[in-house]
């Protein structure tokens, strides 16, 4: 018994040293990989030790702290936090300050929505339907017009009003009313309608438009602001590349801070000690990106309004990633060349005076007819000059200028062509030639045919000197508006030419080419050309005025006191073409005659004289946006070879051209070229 129980005793004692130590295996394994998970997940914390113990070592320090490394992981985490955050802010820029969230929820309604170029908002308010009526008059499309802008080109035109402050009173009535009758407004049901109240007024218009229209620009316009919608839209293709633009007449300066000054500002005191404004957009007209629009729509509860809304807008972008363009062509209030709007605040200002003394109807008529004139209007010409259209022997329009002195010039629709320019003396200025074909498609030989696309055989067409001279033209009866001075006081055309489908095949650029021909009171003629790219897609073109002069006999420059010369193109560089192109430099002080000549003179002066002694007369030549001149007579030999001019008539006539032949112009979509040709003569005793 004693032996059998020692022998159990012995069996279980080993059993559990056995469990005792599997156990122990299975507290080890476990214990290894807590160790390795913690020194896995801790590598990097302990690789920035490493590193911050070595700068102790370098520094004489023998140790790292727990404050030490405390610091460096607190580190850590802080970088990963910013690093988030600055992918986040990365994100949002791309999406033009809107969050992904956001994208998402508008993707769908603004899908079916057809994306526009521009919505304008006109600011107006209660008691300004005299200035909401001239602007339906002057340049603000109305009816099924209004809805054509939109359709075809884009552009959404609309007033923009708050209600007033007793709201659904007599003043909201009259707004609702005009409204039924225009349907041309955006009436702003939350907003009160105040002058202190217009700076959250216009926050409130970009909100209520970009939540309404899908459109790549946001245009804010005030109501006595004259506007050529064609230029506008021609500007703002060009931006299109830009996702986040802010276009206008870019200002800043003095911050006032009187009480009694007319540009008061009660947040002074917010602008520093320097007092003085950040960069902003003049508040008669500027335009934004739908991106900013969309930010101002997404943060419209926390951006501060002050009391000119133009500072207003400016500070809402302070601090973004924005394009600040300074767009001189904005600058309504003092208008330089080329701009496409015009203040009327000296307008009204007069409207007022006169209606102290007339009829509130006259006033307004007479408020009309200067609104157009201060505000660069010039659509229309003088129609105080005689202006007639007949017809010629193949039955194509001819338009006849002529001014209260008895010059003339006689413009055909075939080419857009000038044929004749007379002097109140009725001497003809321009050569035409006896054998020249009238009648289409072939091009008539003198007068002042335009060379487009190209010019000669440069270019990709067969057809030299493109096909612009061989097409018929139609008179345009609303041009978009020039300077005032190239109309009033002028008898003028306007001109059209579109491409046919038959062009389009073999120059595959949509285009419009506007040509005005003006003729003064003193007898100045003037082409003003204006070539839109209406294409998808950029194109360039060359382009001459081939202007045939009517001279007295060339043949005769043999001696030192030449009969025709030139003066204007000398020490010029230019392309013979009589050499195969090759450049040469002019060596005379003036250019004479001995034989045939066919050069292109570059970077020239925007003025040049011909001189025809025997005649005694001078032509000046006056051009703008043609940077070169072609000086061209084909001689004896070469007009025998030409079948509509006769084989004498080379000696009295000489080309001219105002022309951009070397450096082809370029246009991108939307953009558009002007060049501007003058002629006169100055006769001498």
């Amino acid at each position: 018994m004693h032996s059998r129980v020692s022998n159990n005793r012995l069996s279980n004692s080993g059993f559990q040293s056995r469990v005792a130590g599997l156990m122990l295996a299975m507290f080890a394994s476990m214990a290894t990989i807590y160790v390795a998970s913690r020194l896995w997940l801790e590598a990097d914390s302990r690789a920035l030790l490493v590193q911050e113990l070595d700068k102790k070592i370098g520094q004489n320090q023998s140790a790292v702290s727990v404050d030490d490394t405390l610091k460096i992981i607190s580190c850590r985490e802080q970088q990963k936090k910013l690093s988030a955050i600055e992918m986040e802010l990365d994100a949002a820029r791309k999406e033009g300050f809107v969050s992904k969230h956001s994208s998402e929820m508008n993707s769908e309604d603004n899908h079916s929505k057809k994306r526009r170029l521009a919505v304008i908002g006109i600011i107006t308010t209660f008691g300004r339907k005299k200035n909401r009526d001239a602007i339906r008059k002057a340049w603000m499309p109305t009816g099924a017009a209004l809805k054509k802008l939109e359709d075809e080109r884009g552009i959404v035109v609309r007033f923009v009003i708050g209600r007033s402050a007793n709201h659904g009173d007599s003043l909201d009535r009259e707004i609702d009313s005009e409204n039924r009758q225009t349907n041309d407004f955006i009436v702003l049901d939350d907003q009160v309608e105040s002058p202190k109240e217009c700076s959250s007024k216009i926050k409130s218009f970009f909100v209520h438009a970009v939540e309404n229209w899908d459109a790549e620009f946001y245009a804010k316009l005030n109501d006595d602001v004259y506007l050529n919608i064609d230029s506008l839209g021609a500007i703002l293709s060009i931006h299109l590349d830009k996702p986040r633009v802010y276009i206008g007449c870019m200002k800043s300066g003095e911050v006032f801070s009187e009480p009694t000054h007319k540009w008061y500002e009660p947040d002074w005191w917010k602008f520093g000690d320097g007092k003085s404004y950040f960069r902003h957009a003049s508040g008669d007209m500027y335009v934004i990106s739908q991106a900013l629009a969309q930010f101002i729509s997404i943060n419209r509860s926390i951006l501060r309004t002050f009391s000119h809304d133009d500072v207003s807008a400016g500070s809402w972008f302070i601090g973004l990633d924005v394009k600040h363009v300074n767009e001189l062509k904005f600058c309504c209030s003092s208008p330089s060349s080329g701009a496409i709007c015009a203040a009327g605040k000296v307008v009204l200002e007069a409207k007022f005076r006169f209606a102290t003394a007339y009829s509130d109807c006259l006033a307004f008529l007479y408020f009309l007819k200067m609104f157009l004139i201060m505000n660069h209007s010039g659509a229309a010409c003088d129609q105080k000059a005689a202006v007639e259209i007949t017809k010629d022997r193949n039955g194509i329009d001819q338009v006849v200028l002529r001014n209260p002195r008895g010059a003339s010039a006689r413009v055909s629709l075939h080419g857009g062509q000038v044929l004749s320019w007379r002097t109140d003396r009725g001497e003809e200025l321009l050569f035409t030639s006896s054998k020249a074909i009238f009648k289409p498609p072939h091009a008539v030989r003198g007068g002042i045919p335009i060379c487009f696309p190209q010019f000669g055989s440069k270019g990709a067409l067969d057809q030299k000197h493109g096909f612009a001279r061989n097409k018929i033209w139609v008179i345009d009866n609303d041009p978009p508006p020039l300077h005032p001075s190239d109309s009033h006081g002028k008898a003028c055309v306007d001109l059209l030419l579109k491409p046919s489908e038959e062009d389009l095949k073999i120059w595959p650029h949509s285009f419009e080419f506007r040509l005005r021909v003006s003729l003064a009171a003193d007898g100045y003629l003037t082409l003003i050309s204006r070539i839109r790219n209406i294409n998808c897609k950029p194109f360039s073109f060359s382009i001459a005025y081939h202007t045939n002069f009517s001279i007295s006999d060339i043949s005769y420059n043999n001696c030192a006191d030449s009969e025709v010369r030139i003066e204007g193109l000398e020490t010029l560089d230019y392309l013979d073409n009589l050499c195969q192109k090759e450049r040469f430099t002019e060596q005379g002080d003036t250019i004479t005659f001995e034989s045939g000549v066919d050069r292109v003179y570059l970077r020239s002066p925007n003025m040049i004289a011909i001189f025809d002694h025997e005649r005694k007369r001078t032509f000046v030549i006056r051009k703008e946006g043609l940077p070169d001149v072609v000086v061209w007579n084909p001689w004896e030999r070469k007009s025998k070879s030409i079948s509509d001019l006769g084989d004498e008539e080379y000696k009295q006539m000489l080309c001219v051209d105002g022309a951009a032949i070397e450096k082809p112009i370029t246009l991108k979509p939307g953009e558009e070229w002007t060049g501007r040709l003058e002629l006169s003569v100055v006769l001498s005793s």
